[in-house]
């Protein structure tokens, strides 16, 4: 399964890039799985970004334009969208 990622703020900053994609095993993956795949791709957004195996209070997870995770409970199936955000990013 393939899910589209784009950055904002912070997140963005720290990995460098507006997007990317990332391909996954089986027909859905937790945004647990996904955020831990960001981090071990892009340090700097394990150290500014993370609380160790969790997203910061400070950032907000959105899927596909419907639905915030705080926490890191929500799943994604094949072609979904994932934006990842510091809450005071877009003013």
């Amino acid at each position: 399964m393939k899910i589209k990622i784009e950055y904002f703020g912070i997140p963005r900053q720290r990995v460098g890039v507006a997007s990317e994609s990332y391909e996954f095993d089986g027909e859905e993956t937790g945004i647990h799985d996904i955020l831990r795949a960001v981090a071990d791709k892009h340090p700097a957004f394990q150290q500014h970004c993370m609380d160790g195996e969790t997203i910061n209070k400070h950032m907000v997870v959105n899927l596909n334009g419907n639905q915030f995770f705080q926490s890191q409970d929500g799943v994604t199936r094949d072609g979904d969208a994932l934006l990842i955000l510091s809450m005071d990013a877009g003013g």
